[in-house]
C-alpha cells in the first residue's frame, strides 16, 4: 500500500513538475538520481544484513545482540559516507562545470551531498531495521505520508515560491531529515541505546554477494541514462527521462504482479512438487498477458498525444522511445511469471548472470546507436536487454521444469493489442488532438475487448478467479466483463469453454 500511494503521488508530482521545469531541467533532475542511485549501490551497505539479523535475534529473544546489529551498520555507513559528502561539496564547482556546463549549479550538488547523507547514509539501513522488526504499519504509514505525499507538495511548493529548480533538491532534504528522525525514534524506542559489539565480518559476509547483485541491477537500470549523459544535450536526456517515465507506469504493473506470483510459486513449489509448479506458470502466464497487454499497445499507438496533454510539447520528442519501450514490453509480457519462477526454484545465480549479460547487451547496443540514432539509440539498447532477459529466463526454466507457456493465449492478446493500436492509429490520423487521448484510449479498449471475444481468449474460468480477486462488493465488474467476453450463446460457450468440436457436446 505505500508503494501502491507513494508511486501515484509521485506520477501527479511528476505531471505537474515537468510542466514548471525546462527538458534542460530534467535532465539535471536525471543526473542527481544517477548519482544518489550509484551512491546507494556502491557506498551504501548491509541493509538486507540488517534485517536478517535483527529479525532473527528479535524472535530469538536476544534484543541486545538485534541492536548491536543495527547500530554497528548505521556507524559504519555514516563512517564510510563521509569522504563522498566531502568530496561532493568541496567538489562540486568542478562537478556542476562538468555535468551541467555551468558553475551556478554549485549550491545543488552541495545540498545534495547532505540529502545523500541522509537518503542512503542512513535511511536505508533504519527502514531494514524496522522490516527486521517487524514494523511494517508504522514503515509504510511513515513513508506514504511523509516520504510520498509531503515529499511531492513540499518539492512543487519550493520550486514555485523560489522559482529556482534548487527547490527541488531542498525538498528532498527536509523530507528525507524528517523521515530519518521519525524511523530513528521508533527504532530506537525498541532496541535501546546504542552497542557494536556485533562483528562487522558478519554483516560483511552476508552483504557481499547481495552487493554484486546490486551492482549489476544498477548497471541494468542505468546504463542508457548514464551514456546519455555522456553523448547528449542536458534537454535531449530529460526528454528521455520523462519517456522511460511514462513508460514505467506500465511497466511497474508487470514488476507488482510479479512480485504478487513470487510467494505463490513458491509456496506451490513446496508444497505439491514441479509438475503442480509447471501448471501454475502457464496459467500464469495468462494473466498479464490479458491485462497488460492493452496497456502497453495503447500507449504505444498514442504516446505522442500523450507525452503532449500530460507533460507538454516540449516533451513529445520522447514519442520514439516510448512506443520502443511499449513494444518491447508488450512482446515480453510472458516472462513476468518467469523471474518468479526462478527466484521459486532458488536460481538467484542464474538470475544474477542473466541481468549481468542482457545489462552488457544493452549498454553495446546503446554505445554503438547513440552517434547516430540518439534518444532511439539508447531506448533501442534498453529494449534489446528486455527481450534478451526474457529469452534467457525462457530457457533457463524450461531447463529445469518441462516448461508450457500459454502460446494460444500469447498470440491471441498480441493480435488483439496489434489490432487496438492499429485502430487508434488510424483515428488519430482521420483527427489528431492531444485533447481526444480519451476517445483515443475508450476505443483502443473497445476493439481490445472486441477482439478478445471474437478470438475466444477467455474462459469462465478467467471470472471465476476474477470474483474472488474482487471480492463480493466488486462482483459487478467480473460480470459485466464476462457479459461482455464470453460468447451468449450456450452452444458457443460450451465449445469456447471445452475446445472440442460441436459435433462431440451433448446438449440434451
Amino acid at each position: 500500500m505505500q508503494n501502491l500511494g507513494t508511486n501515484i503521488a509521485g506520477i501527479v508530482a511528476f505531471l505537474v513538475l515537468a510542466r514548471l521545469i525546462s527538458p534542460r531541467e530534467m535532465g539535471i533532475w536525471a543526473v542527481l538520481q544517477l548519482i544518489v542511485a550509484a551512491c546507494s549501490t556502491f557506498v551504501t551497505w548491509f541493509p538486507q544484513s540488517v534485517t536478517k539479523f535483527v529479525a532473527e535475534n528479535s524472535s530469538r529473544g536476544s534484543r541486545a545482540a538485534a541492536s548491536a546489529a543495527f547500530y554497528q551498520a548505521l556507524r559504519a555507513n555514516l563512517i564510510t559516507y563521509l569522504p563522498m559528502i566531502l568530496g561532493l561539496y568541496f567538489g562540486a564547482p568542478v562537478l556542476a562545470s562538468h555535468l551541467f556546463g555551468d558553475i551556478s549549479y554549485m549550491p545543488l550538488i552541495r545540498v545534495l551531498a547532505f540529502d545523500v547523507f541522509l537518503n542512503a547514509g542512513a535511511l536505508q539501513v533504519l527502514v531494514a531495521a524496522l522490516l527486521g522488526l517487524g514494523m511494517f504499519r508504522e514503515t509504510a504509514f511513515a513513508g506514504l505520508v511523509t516520504g510520498g505525499i509531503f515529499r511531492q507538495i513540499l518539492i512543487l511548493a519550493l520550486i514555485v515560491l523560489m522559482r529556482n529548480f534548487i527547490g527541488l533538491v531542498i525538498g528532498w532534504l527536509i523530507s528525507d531529515a524528517i523521515l530519518v528522525l521519525i524511523y530513528l525514534f521508533l527504532v530506537v524506542r525498541v532496541l535501546g541505546t546504542p552497542r557494536f559489539d556485533f562483528p562487522l565480518m558478519k554483516l560483511f559476509r552476508f552483504y557481499l554477494p547481495l552487493e554484486l547483485a546490486q551492482i549489476v541491477s544498477f548497471a541494468q537500470n542505468w546504463f542508457d541514462r548514464a551514456l546519455l549523459v555522456l553523448f547528449v544535450p542536458l534537454g535531449t536526456l530529460g526528454v528521455y527521462n520523462v519517456a522511460l517515465a511514462a513508460y514505467g507506469v506500465v511497466g511497474n504493473v508487470s514488476i507488482s504482479m510479479s512480485s504478487m506470483l513470487f510467494p505463490a510459486l513458491t509456496s506451490i513449489d513446496e508444497s505439491k512438487g514441479r509438475n503442480a509448479l509447471r501448471d501454475a506458470i502457464r496459467t500464469g502466464t495468462r494473466y498479464p498477458c490479458l491485462m497488460v497487454t492493452p496497456l502497453d499497445f495503447i500507449l504505444f499507438a498514442t504516446a505522442m498525444p500523450a507525452l503532449a496533454l500530460f507533460v507538454g510539447q516540449s516533451y513529445v520528442g520522447g514519442f520514439m522511445p516510448l512506443m520502443i519501450f511499449c513494444a518491447a514490453d508488450a512482446f515480453t509480457l510472458f516472462a513476468t511469471v518467469l523471474y518468479p519462477a526462478l527466484m521459486a526454484i532458488e536460481e538467484t545465480a542464474v538470475v544474477g548472470e542473466i541481468r549481468a549479460l542482457t545489462a552488457v547487451v544493452g549498454m553495446v547496443t546503446a554505445y554503438l546507436l547513440l552517434p547516430a540514432w540518439g534518444i532511439a539509440g539508447a531506448s533501442v539498447g534498453r529494449a534489446c536487454a528486455i527481450v534478451l532477459t526474457a529469452i534467457l529466463q525462457f530457457f533457463a526454466v524450461k531447463r529445469k521444469i518441462s516448461l508450457r507457456l500459454d502460446f494460444q493465449l500469447i498470440i491471441k492478446t498480441l493480435i488483439a493489442g496489434t489490432t487496438a493500436a492499429a485502430v487508434v492509429v488510424a483515428v488519430q490520423l482521420l483527427k489528431y488532438s492531444e485533447f481526444m487521448l480519451p476517445v483515443y484510449v475508450t476505443v483502443g479498449a473497445a476493439v481490445y475487448l472486441m477482439m478478445l471475444r471474437l478470438l475466444r481468449a477467455v474462459d469462465a474460468n478467467d471470472f471465476d478467479l476474477l470474483r474472488k480477486f474482487l471480492g463480493k462488493r466488486l462482483a459487478l465488474i467480473a460480470n459485466l466483463l464476462e457479459s461482455l467476453l464470453l460468447p451468449s450463446n450456450p452452444r458457443e460457450r460450451d465449445i469456447n469453454e471445452c475446445g472440442k468440436d460441436a459435433s462431440v457436446v451433448d446438449y440434451s
